[in-house]
This record gives structure tokens, C-alpha cells and sequence, in this order.
């Protein structure tokens, strides 16, 4: 296990650099497992892994064996390559990876440079694993992009891009139309496209390239209460829920599925992590809100709070904070600014440098590596509501105390994004 681990290290500290031809030889050498089922890709800055989960839920309940891929993790590197609801255990993964090692190893041999990615060996991880499950259908939910993202080697039953906003701008570009043209990468030859409620600019980009690759766009156009129900809070959720059932329903004729089995799917949807309780009251709530556009789904499920709330918040850049504080801060009761061990973390300085001036609230330093003795500490308090946000990775510590144990190994096995 220790070989399997410094190698994965060792790719994740490497860092990323992106294009798709590494990604095309490696499955190439591996024949090509990601040909051998159906897929639906799933692109987007928000919503996307909402969505997948969805998509999870429905056919399962529709009784396919099903595989998603998704990222980033919350405690176990399992969590990205499911079969059925089931993590990947991790002595499979390495034996997975130790098959993959000496192929990328060959490569980098061949050209310098060419050693696949920590995420691009995930990837085929999850193709391989999918192809020997004999899985009936794969959903694959994109890593950053779409164009130049790892799964984009796939000829999709479907596309589907949930949302488009501003997030990973020093990658994917400073404009809407930018980022559009990216997530648009995903689309395909004659492969439909389903697309939630984008800005004009990104309606606009996403229908030129559909229009380029004769691809029939499903451009959703619902009031809120034409959207189906489903188990996740907010509004947000429900249209999430509507665009997994337009996909569910133009996919009708090759994967059938029952309005009502469809329905028992979408309520009960396994997401954790997205408003997340762990206590009704007083509330301790997790949520993964990180971006700009998640602020503004965030926004809507604050009133849920009667009072001056308790905030713990980690962010990943500064931009991210600035958002983030500037929706919480008027509402807090506290701000408790964690520093996650990752690159790119805010530390305490940034986030107070961006708290407003005046603030009349208590604000402090949080402690990452004691996060158990910190949720002892706001479990004993049966009086003020607690928001646990900005950061998967902050997430993923709270929950690595709860009921499953922490594990190291593999909870720092991440790609940073």
C-alpha cells in the first residue's frame, strides 16, 4: 500500500497540466475500456455533481447497474469511481493503479512530459472499473472544463451542462463566453445536448457549437413549479431535478424507465456535503458552496435561519472568500475562518483583510488539524445555528469525524481544483 500511495503522491504534488492526447494514449494501451458501455457526460460550474447523483438515483431505482464518476472526494478517494452506490475499496484501487503504473511509466519513458495526471489516472481507473462491472450505463461529471477535461475521450448518449458562471477564471478564461466555450467542448457529433438556465452570453456560445456539431440542443425554459420535487433542499435542486428527467426522458427509448420508479429516484438522492444536516436543532448544516454561482444558491436557503447564525468558512482563492464573506458576514453571529492544508487555501490574514470594516461580530482563527475537538465544542452549544461552508475540503473534514473514521491516506488525495 505504501509504493501505491508515494506514487499517487507524487502525481498529486506534480500538479496538472492539461490537454486530452496523454489521456487518448493511455486508454489506448489499456484498449479502450471507456467504448464498451453507454455514457451520459455531465459539464457545468454548478449543479453538475448534483445532477449526477440524480441521474444515479433515477436508474438505479430504474433497476440498471450504474457508474458515476465524480469528483472531488469528501473522506474516501473511493468516492469518485461508484458502481451501484458502492465506493471503490481502496485495496482495488491500487490494484487498478499498479496495473496503470507501468504504462504511464512507459510513456513518460517515451516522451518527457507525457506521464498521465493524478486525475487522469483516476479516470481510467473509473473506465476500467465501469467495463469489468459491466456496468449499463456510466455518468461521468467533468473535472474542471470540459474541452481539454479528462473524460472528454467518450461518445456520450447525452451532454448535459447544468449551469455556467465565472469560477477557475486564470483557466478557463475571465469571460462567460469563455467559460461556455469550454464546457461546450463536451459536445458531440449528433449527440443531444441538454442545457439549464445559462446566461444569455453562454446560451448564445453553447448554441453556436451545438449548431456546428448537428447536435439537437433541449434548452430548459420551466418556472420553478414545473420542476419535479426531489429530497435535496432549494430551488436550485429542483431544476437540477428537471434537467436530470429531460435527460432521463430523451434517453427513454434505449434506457426505459417508470414515471413512478423516476420519482421514488429523484427523492431519494444520496449528495453529501450539498445542506447537508448533521443536527435539526439547534442546525449544524454543511454545504459546499465555493463560487460565485453557488453564493447565489446558497443565498437562497439562508432564510432557513431565524437567527444570527455561527459561521465556519474555508476558501480556495480569494475571489471564492470575497463572495462568500461578503453574503455572510451581515448575517453572522460569529465568523470562524479555517485554513485548509491545500494549495491555493485562504489563510486567516486574506480572510480577515476581506471581512468588512467595520465588524461588530466575533471573528476567529479556526483549528483545521483539531476540527473533532472544534465540532465537540459546537455540539455543546443548544442554542445557535451552525453554516459549514466554502470549501469541499473543509466538508470533508467535518464529516471525517463523524460516524466513518478520518483516513488520511486517502482524503489528501486530492487534485486541488
Amino acid at each position: 500500500m505504501k509504493m501505491f500511495l508515494d506514487y499517487l503522491y507524487k502525481l498529486r504534488n506534480e500538479g496538472s497540466s492539461f490537454g486530452l492526447e496523454r489521456m487518448r494514449i493511455l486508454l489506448d494501451r489499456l484498449n479502450n475500456p471507456q467504448g464498451s458501455y453507454p455514457v451520459i457526460h455531465v459539464a457545468g460550474t454548478n449543479g453538475k455533481g448534483s445532477v449526477c447523483a440524480m441521474l444515479n438515483s433515477i436508474y438505479q431505482s430504474n433497476g440498471y447497474k450504474v457508474g458515476l464518476f465524480s469528483s472531488p472526494h469528501l473522506i474516501e478517494l473511493g468516492e469518485r469511481v461508484q458502481v451501484n452506490g458502492e465506493n471503490m475499496p481502496m485495496e482495488e484501487i491500487k490494484n487498478m493503479v499498479l496495473r496503470i503504473q507501468p504504462i504511464a511509466e512507459e510513456m513518460e519513458s517515451e516522451i518527457k512530459g507525457m506521464h498521465p495526471t493524478f486525475f487522469e489516472i483516476m479516470t481510467a481507473v473509473a473506465f476500467l472499473r465501469f467495463k469489468e462491472s459491466k456496468v449499463d450505463l456510466a455518468i461521468l461529471e467533468t473535472g474542471l472544463g470540459g474541452r481539454l477535461d479528462s473524460t472528454n475521450v467518450v461518445t456520450p448518449e447525452l451532454s448535459i451542462i447544468t449551469s455556467i458562471s465565472l469560477d477557475h477564471c486564470e483557466i478557463l478564461g475571465h469571460r462567460i463566453s469563455d467559460i461556455a466555450r469550454e464546457k461546450g467542448g463536451i459536445i458531440k457529433n449528433n449527440v443531444p445536448v441538454v442545457t439549464g438556465w445559462l446566461p444569455q452570453e453562454a446560451n448564445q456560445e453553447i448554441k453556436k457549437i451545438s449548431k456546428q456539431k448537428n447536435a439537437n440542443v433541449e434548452d430548459l425554459n420551466l418556472s420553478i413549479e414545473q420542476c419535479p420535487e426531489t429530497n435535496l433542499v432549494g430551488n436550485y435542486q429542483r431544476r437540477n431535478a428537471a434537467l436530470a428527467s429531460t435527460a432521463v426522458e430523451l434517453l427513454k427509448t434505449k434506457f426505459a424507465v417508470s414515471n413512478e420508479d423516476t420519482e421514488k429516484g429523484l427523492k431519494k438522492v444520496v449528495l453529501p456535503g450539498r445542506w447537508q444536516k448533521l443536527r435539526e436543532s439547534p442546525k449544524i448544516i454543511l454545504d459546499a458552496c465555493h463560487n460565485q454561482g453557488g453564493v447565489e444558491c446558497l443565498k437562497e436557503n439562508l432564510e432557513v435561519f431565524q437567527s444570527p447564525f455561527k459561521v465556519w468558512l474555508a476558501a480556495m482563492g480569494g475571489d471564492r472568500a470575497f463572495d462568500l464573506i461578503r453574503l455572510l458576514a451581515p448575517l453572522a453571529k460569529e465568523l470562524v475562518y479555517f485554513t485548509a492544508e491545500f494549495p491555493r487555501a485562504c489563510d486567516f490574514e486574506q480572510m480577515l483583510a476581506l471581512t468588512p470594516k467595520p465588524y461588530h461580530s466575533k471573528v476567529r482563527r479556526g483549528n483545521w488539524k483539531n476540527i473533532d475537538l472544534e465540532l465537540k465544542e459546537a455540539k455543546k452549544n443548544n442554542e445557535e445555528d451552525l453554516l459549514v461552508t466554502g470549501s469541499i475540503y473543509l466538508i470533508g473534514q467535518v464529516l471525517s469525524v463523524q460516524e466513518n473514521p478520518f483516513l488520511p491516506t486517502s482524503s489528501s488525495l486530492q487534485d486541488y481544483v
